[in-house]
């Protein structure tokens, strides 16, 4: 093996408005929450146990992407 060549990454050029994994996910999670939030009419108890999260998680999902 070439020890110039090791632990290089080869740069790759994306497009302008490629987005993350993480960013997609955060993406996907928040619209699946806010619909289920609209499906329990705001109840909290109930869209937790639809997700399959503790209340505070939920509780804290909402604060973090500013859903209302």
């Amino acid at each position: 093996m070439n020890t110039q060549t090791r632990g290089r990454k080869k740069s790759i050029k994306l497009p302008e408005n490629y987005e993350t994994l993480d960013n997609v996910v955060e993406k996907v999670e928040k619209e699946h929450i806010k619909k289920t939030l609209e499906l329990t009419n705001w109840n909290l108890q109930k869209t937790s146990r639809v997700l399959d999260i503790a209340r505070n998680t939920l509780k804290a999902k909402i604060k973090k992407y500013g859903i209302q």
